[in-house]
């Protein structure tokens, strides 16, 4: 248990660590649709979403592409 428990910690630290660096940059969702400069980056169970200057969101998952 104690190990599953660090490896998620891990986990969170490195995706926390990996989203600091799409700030400031331009992303286009997976779709197409969404396009924007990222303003924050959070970290869900669900994987990380990026919130946009525009107030968009998108998730990083789906093969959001970084410009």
């Amino acid at each position: 248990m104690q190990t599953n428990t660090t490896l998620a910690s891990l986990l969170t630290a490195t995706s926390l660590s990996q989203a600091e660096q799409l700030v400031g940059q331009t992303i286009t969702s997976a779709d197409g649709s969404t396009l924007g400069q990222v303003a924050s980056v959070s970290v869900t169970s669900a994987g990380a979403v990026a919130t946009l200057t525009n107030g968009a969101t998108v998730p990083l998952a789906n093969g959001a592409r970084v410009q």
